[in-house]
């Protein structure tokens, strides 16, 4: 997916959000800012939003000289969601289908997003998700796939919101399947690392590997040959989140076998794709295809 003019308030927006983390100053925020308009200027306008967004939170990170400045409030998007874990688990497999649940806990998870906005009410989104489930679903199509595949890659996106995929991972291990799960190598914005994974348990259940690169999203491209072998023959990848649905796109030999599980944030992404702002999705990437050339 190409970035968008629109993108380029979003980027400056993450790097405000990147610097509120660790408590720069106004003065020195401006300053930061005034040095990332230039360094936008050379940005290639064809590359997706979530690469270009890299360039500029890692730009970011070199100027106020700090690696991980979302690190401490990973650790309480973690801690809380650990908090709800056991009575999310318990509401999920007390049901007629725990998958289709599963798949509802995970896309609630969505809403821990402290790259755009920092205030977000998990215990809500999770209520509003069981009851009203996904605006467009291609749930029985991927319940098929899942019934007849092996292997399955999730494509994991922000720390708190892998606590809600874990019982994904775990409704699909009794299924019997094989499940690989994505973290980043290294940090960029919240997004889950391997500590993250260690941290929440996601290591005891699934086959966590990462991506090679500090970046967001998956870009065919950029992440290690692993990951890119692992995509390529994966009975099914379910795609998390905004980045990894601006990227993953890049695999195009495989977009039948792909599922984007997300909750629609960008209101220019959404009227792109015939979406809603707020919409809780999930699509196939064919179909995703198909609105692309609608």
């Amino acid at each position: 997916m190409e970035a968008l003019i629109d993108c380029i308030h979003c980027y400056l927006k993450q790097a405000i959000s990147c610097m509120e983390m660790v408590n720069i100053p106004d003065e020195e925020k401006r300053k930061v800012l005034y040095e990332l308009m230039d360094f936008i200027k050379t940005l290639d306008p064809e590359a997706s939003p979530a690469y270009n967004s890299s360039l500029v939170l890692l730009k970011t990170y070199e100027i106020i000289k700090s690696e991980d400045p979302y690190y401490y409030a990973k650790k309480q998007s973690n801690a809380l969601a650990l908090e709800l874990y056991e009575d999310v688990k318990k509401r999920v497999f007390n049901t007629d289908d725990p998958l289709y649940n599963a798949l509802k806990a995970a896309v609630a998870g969505n809403v821990i997003d402290l790259g755009i906005k920092r205030d977000f009410d998990v215990k809500s989104e999770l209520s509003h998700a069981f009851e009203f489930g996904f605006s467009i679903d291609d749930y029985l199509l991927l319940k098929n796939k899942i019934q007849d595949g092996k292997d399955i890659v999730i494509a994991g996106d922000n720390a708190g919101e892998i606590v809600f995929d874990k019982i994904l991972v775990e409704v699909l291990n009794q299924m019997g399947k094989n499940v690989y799960y994505i973290v980043k190598t290294k940090p960029i914005l919240n997004d889950s690392t391997l500590e993250d994974a260690k941290e929440v348990g996601m290591d005891k259940i699934a086959n966590v590997v990462d991506t090679g690169v500090g970046i967001l999203g998956i870009p065919k491209d950029k992440v290690s040959s692993q990951v890119k072998q692992l995509i390529l023959s994966a009975d099914i990848i379910i795609s998390k989140g905004q980045a990894n649905f601006e990227s993953i796109d890049e695999f195009e030999e495989i977009q039948g076998n792909v599922f984007y599980l997300l909750k629609i944030k960008c209101e220019f992404l959404a009227k792109k794709l015939g979406f809603k702002l707020g919409d809780l999705v999930l699509i196939n990437g064919e179909n995703v295809r198909k609105r692309k050339l609608a």
